[in-house]
């Protein structure tokens, strides 16, 4: 069902979590004009129609700094329209797209293109990253000042990883004073060579090239190199995998060697090791890799002690007739946005190892915060872009149902507790 939300309204009966004030209680949402007008403990005068929410939680709209929407030039994959839609459906709000396209996001004249069609044809908001260097050719960086004028919240070199301490010290430098994090890929490509999944038994078994999971750290440390002459260093790191990897960020974090260095990581990180390639093939094929049992329990722990705090989908469709050639040829990634929260839930959630509040903040003040986004918060005159969750409701993952083009999950079939019961975006309500 979809209305448009042009009268006022009043979600009753939740429990209202936002970490940005710190509020954790039963309390009325009250919207109004597409922002939130107030929150009220239940049983303050209604504003508007009344939602009643009860038993549900009610929370800011969930937000991801990582995600690929693929246009332009590879609608077959995905769409601003069908990747959006599968935002909503996930309770996501607000996304940043990454900028390997094609043409890549490198210059404020592409931004601008595409800012055009997501005005036009986004489900919810979208906020286009740049790419670190011109054609993602890894020869010359972009304007990093004149990406942030176009609107770009952040740069990163997702698309082709930087490899010289020069170019990754220019990096930093150029965003230096900015309050911006350069958003990096960790890969040093001198070890993760031609490797498809992770070096390991698996890739022996299955005797394909593995991926050293040591290629994280090795290039973590060359962005540390970088820093070291860049004063107000400040580094994201994507998609994080490996144990040795947060071990490192903990240790960089002690010698104070960036003012600023936090990571991320994706469900499929704290959920699957590189196993669940035996029984998925190259729907569970990704970069980086899906790692070791000892990987995944270290990136479940940095989570818990708070060292990761950022969940993010790293959302990468392909078409299954890509997929389906096998480990070599296939493309890595995997679809995430409507399973992402079900998946943190069942495995952190339910599993006691994360609190409710705890997990929306990783999902919605955190990344917003980061990137200085108008999103994350339900205080009274924020954009009313709310998620509506019914932590309890099971149900089992089914691609086909999905709004996304993608289809490619090695999360098919698996039970989940914990689903998103509706989405609202300023004008836009949306009950699944």
């Amino acid at each position: 069902m979809q209305q448009q939300n042009a009268q006022a309204f009043t979600l009753t009966g939740g429990r209202v979590i936002d970490p940005a004030s710190g509020r954790d209680e039963l309390a009325d949402v009250a919207v109004e004009g597409g922002r939130i007008a107030r929150v009220r403990p239940p049983g303050a005068p209604l504003l508007g129609e009344e939602v009643s929410v009860a038993g549900l939680v009610v929370c800011p709209g969930l937000v991801d700094i990582h995600v690929h929407l693929r246009q332009p030039g590879f609608e077959h994959k995905e769409t601003i329209a069908t990747g959006t839609r599968a935002a909503i459906a996930g309770g996501f709000t607000t996304v940043c797209c990454m900028p390997n396209t094609n043409p890549p996001l490198d210059r404020p004249q592409r931004i601008a293109q595409l800012q055009q069609t997501i005005a036009q044809q986004a489900w919810c908001h979208v906020y286009v990253l740049g790419a670190a260097t011109v054609d993602d050719r890894r020869e010359e960086l972009t304007d990093f000042a004149a990406l942030l004028e176009a609107g770009c919240p952040s740069i990163t070199d997702d698309a082709a990883p930087l490899q010289s301490t020069e170019q990754m010290q220019e990096a930093l430098q150029k965003l230096a004073g900015t309050s911006r994090p350069f958003m990096a890929h960790l890969e040093d490509e001198e070890l993760s060579g031609d490797g498809v999944i992770n070096a390991g038994a698996v890739s022996r078994q299955l005797q394909v090239p593995g991926q050293d999971s040591r290629s994280e750290v090795a290039a973590l440390r060359r962005w540390a190199q970088a820093a070291t002459s860049v004063e107000q260093a400040r580094l994201h790191l994507l998609h994080v995998s490996a144990a040795e990897t947060v071990a490192e960020v903990r240790a960089l974090r002690a010698s104070n060697i960036f003012s600023q260095l936090s990571m991320e990581t994706a469900p499929h990180y704290f959920c699957l090791t590189e196993e669940a390639v035996l029984e998925s093939g190259a729907d569970a094929k990704v970069n980086p890799p899906l790692r070791t049992e000892h990987d995944r329990r270290a990136i479940l722990q940095a989570l818990v002690d708070g060292d990761i705090q950022i969940i993010a989908t790293d959302h990468a469709p392909h078409t299954p007739q890509e997929k389906a050639q096998g480990l070599i040829d296939a493309p890595p990634g995997l679809v995430g946005l409507e399973i992402c929260l079900g998946v943190a839930l069942t495995h952190l959630f339910h599993t006691r190892l994360l609190s409710l509040r705890d997990i929306i903040a990783k999902m919605t003040y955190n990344p917003a915060n980061l990137l200085g986004l108008p999103a994350g918060t339900l205080n009274s005159g924020a954009p009313a872009d709310i998620t509506i969750i019914d932590p309890h409701k099971q149900w089992v993952v089914d691609p086909n149902r999905f709004y996304s083009k993608g289809r490619n999950t090695p999360f098919a079939g698996h039970k989940l507790t914990g689903q998103v019961w509706g989405t609202i975006k300023a004008t836009l309500k949306q009950r699944l």
